[in-house]
């Protein structure tokens, strides 16, 4: 039995019915009808096979690209032939595609816009032309039977943090592909590497990276107030007693901010030494958890305080961040769920020039005023 992608979801208010989608009207609904909606919509039907066919790739395959074997954290994988109808686990896989030129055949739904997508991924997909990929819900864990039902040819699961078992009934539907190291996160030219080679492009990831990294340059050039400015970046909440989230060195966000020349402040040493580390089991901690009685501790030139969306007023009223450094002097700025704390932990080449463009302006901002004492 084939079941074709013929529906269409719009985020507005207002009810709809299951066959309504199935006969390709437009259907209007709230935030948590869409998300049931994705929820119930039966891709992965035993027996079914979802046609809905992948947009043509932007960028060709190196010569002789193929086949290719990929060692990652969990052995090694080998992609036959060119990989065209591609699911992505995890956004740093999703952004990763789409700067090599490939837009996936489905990735997971993200909720940081109505269309389940970021702003950064947009930024690049709209300029294919082509459907936003297909949205899967991984909210209550990997959605086998979909994949199973959508008959990808090739699973990229960078960064997405799934254990051996995962790994071993993915690769029962495709050839996967993760992280290099389990016990860690890869770094966005680590994680463009490996997908480049995965997918059989590794002169665009080349070009990918460079310019990226150029991108980068030419911004700091406009921020010389930024170079050894020392910062720390902060989760808080704004439930009372709840206890701060400092990010640790290896976090993606501490990566990303490190890559604008900024220098992260030797006081999360001290977090790293006397706080409760924090992440999955199977990976090095990231983050520590720390009491917001300690927050004079935190000291640095500049913090980044990331909130969930829409908090960072309840936050301020609640006086959860009143003795953090940084934010006594006025030389923080607060990154929303939705957008900066998003691209901040995505750690992605697209992110990167995404927050290369929003927040470092804000950043170079702190830092003028830390080094005037203002």
């Amino acid at each position: 039995m084939e079941m074709l992608h013929r529906w269409r979801l719009v985020h507005k208010i207002g009810p709809f019915t299951m066959a309504d989608i199935g006969r390709g009207r437009d259907v209007t609904t709230g935030r948590r009808q869409f998300l049931a909606a994705l929820a119930v919509v039966p891709w992965g039907l035993a027996g079914c096979q979802f046609t809905k066919s992948a947009p043509t790739p932007a960028t060709k395959a190196d010569n002789d690209a193929f086949p290719v074997s990929v060692q990652h954290a969990f052995g090694e994988t080998v992609i036959e032939s060119d990989p065209r109808r591609i699911a992505t686990l995890g956004p740093v896989s999703n952004d990763t595609c789409l700067a090599l030129g490939v837009v996936p055949l489905a990735m997971p739904l993200s909720e940081a816009q109505p269309n389940g997508s970021t702003p950064w991924f947009d930024s690049v997909w709209k300029k294919f032309g082509v459907d936003l990929p297909l949205l899967l819900d991984v909210s209550k864990g990997l959605p086998v039977d979909e994949l199973r039902g959508m008959g990808p040819d090739l699973i990229l699961a960078v960064n997405s943090q799934i254990t051996r078992a995962q790994y071993d009934e993915l690769s029962t539907i495709a050839p996967v592909v993760v992280s290099p190291d389990a016990s860690s996160i890869a770094d966005w030219r680590s994680s463009l590497a490996l997908i480049g080679k995965a997918l059989g492009r590794q002169d665009e990831s080349e070009r990918v990276r460079l310019e990226t990294e150029a991108r980068i340059t030419s911004d700091l050039n406009s921020y010389p107030d930024l170079a050894g400015t020392t910062f720390v970046v902060v989760k808080a909440r704004s439930a009372i007693g709840a206890d701060l989230e400092v990010m640790g060195a290896e976090s993606s966000a501490v990566r990303m901010i490190e890559e604008w020349g900024l220098r992260l402040s030797p006081s999360v040493s001290l977090v790293g030494q006397e706080g409760r580390a924090l992440g999955v089991s199977q990976m090095a901690s990231t983050s520590y958890s720390w009491p917001e009685s300690r927050g004079a501790d935190l000291f640095s030139d500049i913090a980044v305080i990331s909130v969930m969306h829409k908090e960072s007023g309840q936050i301020e009223a609640a006086g959860v961040l009143g003795t953090i450094p940084a934010h006594m002097r006025d030389t923080y700025l607060m990154a929303d769920s939705k957008d900066g704390a998003l691209a901040l932990d995505t750690g992605s080449c697209l992110s990167s020039q995404w927050l290369s463009r929003t927040m470092l302006p804000e950043l170079a901002k702190s830092a003028f005023k830390a080094k005037q004492g203002v």
